[in-house]
């Protein structure tokens, strides 16, 4: 008897699965090994069933991206909510979430490999971040933030981006320290620091 693979007739199953084993390559291999046969025998799909979903290696990224940026989102405002102090609350959610001081976290690896691509191509560049702003935007987090919030959150996101490319530590400055140093000056009141 012939085993067959099991069809299934719920594309968002499928989409998913997709996604999933493109997520795992970029885990476990690199961007560079990441081919659509490979994500199409990992998730156990035919190559046509991948082209079907995701018409090429581009929108298969485009939809990791978006489902990785929609995890953060979610996330944030998640963060938000359980914060019991108003100031400050959007910075310190966005702060804490773009913290990537573990290597290990699958979000981060995929982050960091997803960066290495966006930074290879100028055009992907240009669209993912804009629709990267999209969605920070969604959280509420510039309305709701004094400039002060503002220069916090880019002072992360320059931290986050040092461990994203691996860089090495300045002397005698610990990364936790800084991180530290951001989040409390999210909990001060005067926007005109």
């Amino acid at each position: 008897m012939t085993s067959h693979k099991t069809r299934t007739n719920n594309p968002e199953s499928v989409k998913s699965n997709l996604l999933d084993a493109a997520a795992e390559i970029l885990i476990h291999e690199s961007a560079q090994k990441l081919t659509l046969n490979l994500v199409a025998q990992k998730a156990g799909v035919s190559k046509g069933g991948l082209l079907h979903h995701f018409p090429s290696k581009e929108k298969l990224l485009d939809g990791l991206f978006h489902r990785e940026l929609n995890l953060f989102r979610d996330e944030i405002q998640a963060a938000m909510e359980k914060d019991p102090v108003e100031t400050g609350r959007a910075a310190r959610a966005y702060i804490g979430l773009g913290n990537a001081s573990n290597p290990q976290d699958k979000s981060y690896i995929i982050l960091r490999q997803l960066l290495s691509i966006m930074l290879s191509d100028n055009t992907l560049s240009q669209e993912w971040t804009r629709i990267y702003w999209q969605t920070i935007k969604s959280t509420g987090l510039f309305e709701e933030s004094s400039p002060l919030m503002i220069l916090c959150c880019l002072a992360a996101d320059g931290l986050s981006l040092w461990e994203i490319l691996g860089a090495d530590k300045l002397n005698s400055i610990n990364y936790e320290d800084i991180q530290s140093i951001i989040e409390k000056i999210t909990y001060s009141k005067r926007i005109d620091q």
